[in-house]
This record gives structure tokens, C-alpha cells and sequence, in this order.
């Protein structure tokens, strides 16, 4: 767990449209590998709980389940029987290129940042208004009863940024806790990030493109095959099973260190 306080608002924060931020971090999910084991919402409560923008607070868990997760997994079943499939859908906020959420704080206690775009609440100037909450399309804004606050995912900043932490875990709890690798840490401002070219590539797509937030973070579509017939190979599929993240080649679908090895640490891990 983060043990260590950083400044969210170092380099810079944005708090009303149009938003300018150097990269815009974002998760991608893929359809094909995501099997709905909620792994990922684990880790982020596991997390979360106890970092510097923790706790989630658990009401009445054994009750009426109100509980707060910052990431949830829909489970969306398609098709008629015998032909059905089941979508497993991780969401949790999707740090908006055009952030509904901040330009509507009355008194600018949500903002992005403009060296990584990452969506952040500062609980000391929070008034709770709820404001955030209502403006949010996915619903991925979450009040804590307790504190009287709004509180949302964030990137796991305070994760990303430890400087304690080997190089391999400064990602995402959600990313570090798939065991398929399911999901991929990508700038979707630079065009020659592998994780944005990869989510060209592939079809990538956005939850509620018509809502104008334009979401970072989104999905590679379920396909049966990957190479179709007008398919432009901007990543051979060798390349695509070796995503760059923002540490290092991520070797996907391996185990070690909960499948987060990186080609600079294989080497040494070795000799360890």
C-alpha cells in the first residue's frame, strides 16, 4: 500500500474546457481476454482503501451491499439461447479528454492535470454539491457519507508516481491485478504510444461517444480473429502479445510477479 503523499496539482491543473493537458493517460480493455473475474476491482479496493485518497468506505456490507468500488465489472449477456455470449465490461472513470465532471465544481475542487490528464478531487476543497456526480455520464463518481466528499478512481496516482516502488508495479492496481493482462496502460495523446496504436488498430471504441465527454480509456472489440480482411497491421501480432507501457515491455500472459515482468527486469531477475 502507498505509504508516501504527493502533490496531485505539481506541474499544473486544468479546471474548465477546453482542456490542454501534455498526454492523457487511459486504460484499454480487451474484450477477448477479459473473463469477468473481477480481479481488477479487487486490487483497486485493495489499493485504494489504504492510499493517500482511501478509504472507501463500506457502510453496510453485509446489509443492503453499500459499498464503495471505484471499478465494477458489468456483465452484459448478448444473443438468444443457445447463442449467447457474456461481455465482461470493467469501467471505472475513464479520465474524459472533455471531463464533464470539472468545469461544473462550484468551487474547483475537481481538476485535471495537465501533465498526465489524469481527473482528480482535492477532499479539502470539496463541499459535496454532488454536482460532479450528476454531470458524470458512466457513473463513475461515487459520495463518501462518511468524509461528505466525492471520491473517484484515479489512476492510482499515488501508485504510478511512487519512486519506492520497482518500475514494473508503477501502473494501475486494475492492470497489475489482471491476470491475462487484459488491460493496458496507454497515453492516447501520443500516436505512437503501442497501447494507442493498438487501440487504433484493433477498432477500439468508447463508452457513449454521443455524451461529447470523449473518454480516454475504452475497449478492443470481441472478435473471433484479430486479422481481418481490412485490418491494417499497424502491430504484427508478436508485437501486439509484448504491449509497451509506460515502464517497459509488459510480456503478456506471464505469471511472475503477477504477470507484470518487464523486459529490463527479466535479465536481473535471474541473478536475484
Amino acid at each position: 500500500m502507498s505509504s508516501i503523499t504527493l502533490n496531485p496539482k505539481e506541474g499544473g491543473i486544468q479546471k474548465s474546457l477546453p482542456f490542454t493537458p501534455k498526454k492523457n493517460y487511459a486504460i484499454i480493455t480487451d474484450l477477448n481476454k477479459c473473463f469477468g473475474c473481477a480481479g481488477c476491482q479487487m486490487s483497486c479496493k485493495e489499493w485504494n482503501t489504504s492510499g493517500m485518497f482511501g478509504p472507501l468506505p463500506d457502510l453496510n456490507p453485509y446489509g443492503e451491499l453499500d459499498v464503495m468500488f471505484w471499478l465494477r465489472v458489468l456483465y452484459v449477456e448478448v444473443g438468444n439461447y443457445p447463442q449467447t455470449k457474456v461481455y465482461n465490461i470493467p469501467i471505472n472513470c475513464f479520465h474524459c479528454m472533455n471531463a464533464p465532471c470539472v468545469p461544473v465544481c462550484p468551487v474547483g475542487a475537481t481538476f485535471k492535470r495537465e501533465e498526465d490528464g489524469i481527473v482528480l478531487v482535492d477532499y479539502n476543497e470539496c463541499i459535496g454539491t454532488k454536482y460532479c456526480i450528476y454531470a458524470c455520464p458512466y457513473g463513475n463518481r461515487f459520495f463518501d457519507y462518511v468524509e461528505g466528499v466525492t471520491k473517484k478512481c484515479t489512476h492510482c496516482f499515488d501508485r504510478i508516481y511512487d519512486p519506492t516502488l520497482p518500475p514494473e508495479e508503477r501502473i494501475p492496481a486494475c492492470i497489475h491485478g489482471c491476470m491475462v493482462q487484459a488491460r493496458i496502460w496507454a497515453d492516447r495523446l501520443d500516436p505512437t504510444d503501442p497501447g494507442n496504436i493498438l487501440f487504433i488498430d484493433k477498432g477500439g471504441f468508447v463508452l457513449g461517444p454521443e455524451t461529447g465527454a470523449n473518454p480516454a480509456s475504452g475497449y478492443l472489440p470481441w472478435h473471433s480473429d484479430y486479422a481481418a480482411d481490412n485490418d491494417v497491421e499497424l502491430l504484427s501480432q508478436a508485437e501486439y502479445y509484448n504491449v509497451w507501457t509506460s515502464n517497459g515491455v509488459v510480456i503478456l500472459g506471464s505469471q511472475g510477479n503477477n504477470s507484470t515482468y518487464t523486459e529490463q527486469n527479466q535479465g536481473g531477475s535471474s541473478s536475484s
